[in-house]
């Protein structure tokens, strides 16, 4: 809305506005980011393994179908579903079968692509095809983000029938706290619900904005988020 001051106009933008004014593409040939140590190993998943001592080796391995890589004189190893962070403990107990005194490391390279969908109030919805490291904040980037008939603090992930979290934007715009972004599986669907109550605030704040409420939030919130 239109804040008048002396004469002149001044726009009061909705708070978060500026996060969804540039769309980010999300294919899979992009700089990546660190896989956390929880990501599990999935098909379609490029592993970069380096091994050097008594042997040395630079190997990029792609996950089979199977869930399994093959290293060279060690044989197939079944890595999907096992944790990036075991994944250097699991190769080095398999290499040390054949080979003594070596040293391993290894690291995520290109990654499997996957369709998620995103539906609601959302700029561009649609089906998006995302690595498996995106998370839902970074897919409802590409998609436009929120309209401005859509929520930014009730942001659904749905995994089959089942609502797998809510996403709330303000938790990242005002305290910087991703925990609640989640990463994507395949056929996820993010929903974005229509927008709940709004409250201008203006005057001696450091963010005037239009603020999204929820129902339990008071006066006091809203003087702390601006």
């Amino acid at each position: 809305f239109v804040q008048r001051q002396a004469g002149s106009a001044v726009e009061i933008r909705r708070f978060g506005a500026e996060l969804m004014s540039a769309p980010v593409e999300l294919g899979t040939a992009e700089v990546l980011p660190l896989a956390p140590a929880d990501y599990l190993i999935k098909p379609g998943d490029e592993l970069q393994v380096t091994i050097w001592g008594s042997v040395d080796a630079d190997l990029r391995l792609l996950v089979d179908r199977g869930g399994r890589v093959a290293l060279p004189r060690v044989g197939a190893i079944q890595v999907a579903g096992v944790r990036y962070g075991d994944l250097p403990a699991l190769l080095t107990q398999r290499v040390s079968q054949v080979f003594r005194n070596f040293q391993l490391s290894v690291s995520l390279g290109q990654l499997r692509g996957q369709r998620v969908y995103i539906t609601g109030f959302v700029a561009r919805p649609g089906t998006y095809n995302v690595n498996s490291l995106a998370t839902v904040a970074q897919a409802l980037l590409q998609a436009g983000g929120p309209t401005a008939g859509g929520s930014m603090r009730s942001i659904e992930l749905r995994r089959g029938s089942q609502r797998v979290t809510t996403l709330d934007l303000y938790d990242i715009l005002l305290r910087g706290d991703r925990s609640g972004d989640s990463i994507l599986q395949g056929d996820d669907v993010i929903h974005v619900a229509p927008i709940g109550t709004q409250v201008g605030l203006i005057g001696s704040v450091n963010r005037p904005a239009v603020f999204e409420l929820k129902p339990n939030e008071t006066l006091n919130d809203l003087i702390a988020m601006a």
